[in-house]
């Protein structure tokens, strides 16, 4: 466990090249420029494993250094915004501020959520009814009585937006597996909302979640042909000027982000927790959409619930979980969606939605996926068995493949791996290798259509250096993403030599992810060592059958 300091950044006796929090012996190259008035230093870095990134802000010590706005694994160097302070300041490490921002706003608006709950009961009308009800796990209550979610011959969409024109200070929750239309979906719902007289709130873990959320609401729209939409983002910085749309207006001010919403002039507003958690967005919206739910802390969720009559949980929690930094009390790190599945690994029938159709997967993939993480639950849609790879000289059309490769003492790079990921992508980058779509349209495979992943940065930089221009990164950049191949390089040697143990390394959720960002085929690469973990608990076993699985269905190459 890192040691943090009073300002929430790690102190220097903490310091290891291996610590993720921050980055070590850096040499000052050049300052590359200024960014409104303050400068922008560039920095050189070792090797090192390291979940620093654009965007985070970073200090040594007490010290404020500035913000990430660059890095570069391959090349290994970070460019960093300075504060006025440390404009002349060359730290030879820096260290992320996990404080973040102030989380007042939302101890408060929990504190008054449980006085009304100690004034009211769990029971009462109005109010925080939303909130009791997620918290008690109760399924949807709707204005137009009580019946099955989904009516005979009713698509899951066409119910979605039915139970959500119908909520009754309720909460409605919806399981979206890999490529199965969790943004589609929701953002029909919306449109359905605002056609019929609502007001809409949305949030996120992250502005840009938010606003890929509005974009599609936005297509909705113009497809529906609605007029009457007017999309507000509160945002911390503004875009680029010609990146928003006319139709999203983009606002700093909290206060003046409201004023649209409660003035009539907009209709939909976006925003994060630090916003829908004010006194003031007190059931202000009729209903707030929670996209990602899955990696939204429980405690986030009832703290903003205040802000909406309904809430509406759009995610996976078998995907990746709320990123958390420093130590926090047992319990916080369940999502809202996790909370209402309640160790089940799909939604209920009587509880919610779950989205059963992947767009994304071909068949053989699908089969697994939706037999180790969906309890069989999900299928293909029609046209996806299309899908395939042609003319590559030992792979096959489609499907799971394992490729075995020895090696010994790797933890969290392995060169073993990374060359002979190099040679299946020169392979499949042959002028005779054809990617065919579910349309059947055939074209030569390119660099992008090959996604790969690793658990460690360290591999990753590796990957980079031996695979320039490819598409190259850890799990949790590709989340969202998708490509015709994805190769996944597993990178330690035994499952006792794994950095941070068995729960990363073999985590189910990463494997999840990992595995279905493929259209047509899967390429796992790794020690077959991983294959013999000695399991010391059931979680273990657990975590272990799965990668099992995946090679039992897959084609084993030495």
């Amino acid at each position: 466990m890192p040691w943090f300091g009073r300002s929430g950044c790690l102190t220097e006796k903490s310091w290891q090249l291996d610590e993720r929090y921050g980055l070590a012996r850096l040499q000052f190259v050049k300052r590359i420029g200024v960014d409104g008035k303050l400068p922008v230093d560039r920095y050189l870095f070792e090797k090192q494993e390291s979940s620093v990134r654009s965007g985070d802000k970073v200090c040594q010590g007490d010290e404020k250094i500035g913000e990430v706005i660059g890095i570069d694994l391959a090349d290994r160097w970070v460019e960093i915004k300075k504060t006025k302070k440390a404009r002349e300041i060359h730290p030879n490490s820096v260290f992320v501020d996990t404080r973040g921002p102030d989380t007042d706003v939302l101890a408060e608006s929990l504190f008054r959520l449980g006085e009304w709950v100690k004034d009211n009961g769990l029971e009462a009308q109005g109010g925080y009814r939303a909130a009791c009800d997620l918290l008690l796990r109760r399924p949807p209550r709707l204005a137009d009585g009580a019946g099955p979610l989904i009516r005979s011959g009713e698509s899951t969409v066409a119910a979605a937006k039915r139970i959500g024109a119908s909520l009754d200070y309720s909460v409605l929750a919806i399981q979206g597996p890999p490529g199965a239309g969790k943004t589609y979906g929701g953002a029909r719902m919306i449109c359905e909302l605002i056609q019929r007289g609502k007001k809409v709130g949305v949030t996120a873990v992250s502005h840009k979640v938010i606003r890929n959320l509005l974009d599609e609401v936005l297509r909705a729209a113009e497809e529906a042909g609605i007029k009457d939409l007017a999309c507000v983002q509160k945002v911390s910085e503004l875009s680029d000027e010609g990146s928003v749309p006319a139709s999203l207006t983009e606002i700093k001010d909290n206060n003046k982000a409201l004023a649209n919403l409660k003035d009539g002039e907009a209709n939909i507003l976006g925003g994060t927790a630090w916003l829908w958690s004010r006194e003031e967005c007190f059931q202000t919206v009729d209903v707030l959409f929670i996209d990602e739910a899955g990696q939204m802390s429980l405690a986030n969720v009832l703290a903003m619930a205040q802000a909406a009559k309904s809430l509406v949980l759009i995610g996976d929690p078998q995907q990746l979980e709320q990123p958390l930094r420093g130590s926090h009390p047992e319990g916080a790190e369940v999502s809202a969606l996790e909370h209402l599945l309640a160790g089940a690994k799909t939604i209920t029938p009587d509880k919610g939605l779950f989205l059963e159709k992947t767009w994304r997967l071909h068949p053989k993939i699908c089969d697994f996926t939706s037999e180790v993480f969906y309890e069989k639950r999900l299928d293909p849609r029609e046209g996806l068995s299309n899908q395939r790879i042609e003319g590559h000289p030992w792979l096959g059309y489609a499907g799971l493949w394992f490729v075995q490769v020895n090696h010994e003492g790797n933890q969290n790079a392995s060169p073993e791996e990374v060359e002979r990921i190099a040679a299946i992508v020169d392979e499949l980058l042959q002028p005779d290798v054809k990617w065919i779509d579910d349309r059947g349209r055939s074209r030569r495979l390119q660099l992008e259509d090959i996604l790969i992943v690793a658990p460690y940065n360290a591999q990753v930089s590796d990957l980079l250096n031996r695979l320039r221009n490819a598409r190259v990164g850890t799990v949790d950049k590709f989340q969202g993403q998708e490509a015709p191949v994805v190769i996944y390089s597993l990178t330690t040697s035994s499952p006792e030599e794994a950095p941070r143990g068995m729960e990363f390394l073999y985590s189910l959720n990463r494997l999840n992810v990992a595995t279905s960002r493929a259209r047509a085929m899967v390429i796992l690469v790794g020690s077959p060592r991983l294959l013999e973990p000695e399991c010391r608990s059931p979680r273990q076993m657990q975590l272990a059958n799965a990668l099992c699985r995946y090679v039992e269905l897959a084609h084993v190459l030495a």
